[in-house]
């Protein structure tokens, strides 16, 4: 049975998710990084897998070696200054003796590196990407980016899009969550025309510290309820078959022009997420899923982000977490720790669309044995 569930105004975001990991057992792997001129050593590169706390350095001879890396698949980054960075997919199943990563000298264009970070349109946009980039959730305040001078801009005003662009990493630091980000931007776009927006990239974490135990204690409260809720809580229930125990609804919907349509009946999760083998799984649906998750409410933040200008009757209470997601590809790989194998093939929206770096987690963080009290 279907229903009008609401006007829509459609706001969708990708970005390189990260997720809960099982305990399980480690690899490690080595190799070495040098230039493609000359195959000089390039020491000092960094090497980790995508949105974790993984990483190292390559030593004066351009060798590494890279441990504590879970069982499945993981994006393999390779970064250095001045560099092109290197994206490598590994699988412990089948992990090499050895690496051998060849970088590509950067080519700047004059615009990538002339910033103004004075003007007032730099200013105009930097607010809008910062929006979008950070988000506006409860943890986003204390969310800031440490070094906004290596972030520039590109309006199309004809298209009304925006673009930001990186030729550094961008630094940010979450005092709510206890943690430092090293995001590696590849894209970022608002489209103002259809109201969409999206961005991704490459992100490594670095746990903050702290000798005080309440500021631990607080981190670890506010990593609890970043991931309650959230995409990664979602998938790894769906890999453990306790979406209903764990409060999750999901059921499917249609969309027309303007107008959502939802149907009343619950999907069960054997019509929309399989088991490919033992060490991966599928999203696999139609359309559009809509996810409720009952046993949190929206934060308030997220009222006032989806408000729309002089509206004279906005929506005052809060409800439960709504989302909806659909795929741009018939069907989406995840390995058995939630890594998404293509991560550019999904789309939120809803409340996981408000939920931005601000709000993100590495993909080592374990709600069980997170900061210990």
């Amino acid at each position: 049975m279907l229903f009008n569930y609401k006007t829509i105004s459609t706001f969708f975001v990708v970005i390189i998710t990260s997720f809960t990991v099982f305990a399980q057992t480690e690899y490690s792997i080595s190799g070495t990084v040098k230039s493609q001129v000359g195959l000089d050593p390039i020491a000092g590169a960094q090497i980790f897998l995508n949105g974790s706390t993984i990483g190292t350095l390559s030593d004066g001879d351009g060798n590494f070696t890279l441990s504590g890396i879970p069982e499945g698949a993981h994006d393999l980054i390779v970064q250095s200054l001045g560099f092109e960075s290197v994206t490598s997919l590994i699988r412990t199943d089948h992990l090499e003796d050895g690496y051998s990563f060849i970088m590509k000298e950067k080519v700047y264009n004059l615009d990538e590196i002339t910033v103004k970070p004075n003007s007032q349109d730099w200013k105009y946009n930097f607010e809008q990407f910062r929006k979008m980039f950070i988000g506006v959730g409860p943890f986003s305040k204390n969310t800031k980016i440490k070094n906004k001078e290596v972030v520039n801009f590109d309006f199309d005003l004809d298209n009304r899009t925006l673009n930001a662009f990186a030729y550094e990493t961008i630094e940010v630091e979450n005092k709510d969550l206890g943690y430092r980000i090293f995001f590696f931007l590849e894209k970022f776009e608002i489209d103002y025309k259809s109201g969409r927006f999206f961005f991704y990239g490459q992100t490594f974490f670095e746990e903050m510290s702290s000798s005080r135990k309440k500021t631990r204690n607080k981190w670890k409260e506010n990593r609890e309820k970043a991931y309650l809720g959230s995409f990664a809580h979602f998938t790894k229930s769906l890999i453990d078959q306790k979406i209903v125990e764990n409060g999750f609804v999901v059921k499917a919907e249609e969309r027309d022009d303007d107008a959502r349509y939802l149907y009343t009946d619950t999907v069960p999760q054997s019509q929309f997420f399989y088991q490919v083998d033992s060490s991966y799984y599928e999203y696999s649906f139609v359309n559009f899923l809509n996810v409720t998750y009952e046993n949190e409410y929206e934060d308030i933040t997220y009222l006032y982000s989806i408000a729309k200008p002089f509206d004279s009757n906005p929506r005052l209470l809060s409800d439960y977490q709504n989302s909806s997601i659909t795929l741009i590809s018939d069907s989406v790989l995840v390995d058995r720790s939630g890594f998404i194998l293509d991560p550019t093939s999904i789309l939120f929206d809803g409340y996981w669309a408000f939920e931005k770096l601000s709000d993100m987690l590495p993909l080592t963080y374990e709600i069980s044995a997170d900061l210990a009290e």
